[in-house]
């Protein structure tokens, strides 16, 4: 995996309503490579109206998601989201994953893996808790290759601490923005 990258993409809704969202490209060894962020998003009533329930993902994914990955100069191999919305149709040429800690029995060994039955999987990329993911289905074929990365990853760092800086650095950017 030398040389490769993994990115963090996260939206977060602030009073207004306001859409503020980052990414976060780091090496294998969790240093920061890249970072963007949108300036925040406000819909306006005529778009809350037009775009009805469907707005929230709309502006997740249209208005935050893809301009932030277009504009990368360093593409991830993987990018990690928590936010749904992300894996229903991506757009780019690299998996997206659904990550967060699971919360049951540790499997094993690192690099074991099992399906759950709503398609996602628990896997052990640490002597930690093992992750719950979720993967684009196009990519399931690469899934061994994923588990693989995963794992050599979570050797390491902690896979899930880099959304902690970047949602971090986001409501830092909310405060800045409400000062100025």
């Amino acid at each position: 995996m030398d040389g490769e990258l993994l990115g963090y993409i996260t939206t977060r809704v602030f009073e207004g309503p306001a859409y503020l969202g980052g990414v976060l490209i780091v090496d294998k060894k969790g240093i920061p490579v890249e970072f963007k962020y949108i300036e925040p998003i406000k819909p306006s009533k005529l778009q809350t109206l037009l775009y009805g329930n469907t707005i929230d993902r709309y502006i997740r994914v249209e208005s935050v998601g893809i301009p932030l990955i277009n504009a990368l100069e360093h593409k991830p191999v993987l990018l990690f989201v928590r936010e749904e919305p992300f894996l229903e149709e991506s757009k780019w040429s690299f998996p997206v994953i659904s990550i967060s800690r699971y919360k049951g029995d540790m499997l094993t060994s690192m690099g074991e893996y099992k399906e759950l039955e709503d398609g996602g999987y628990i896997i052990q990329i640490d002597s930690g808790m093992p992750v719950r993911a979720r993967i684009e289905k196009k990519y399931l074929e690469r899934l061994t290759e994923i588990i693989s990365t995963l794992t050599e990853v979570g050797q390491n760092f902690d896979i899930m601490e880099p959304f902690s800086r970047l949602e971090e650095a986001i409501r830092f950017i909310w405060r800045e923005h409400r000062r100025s």
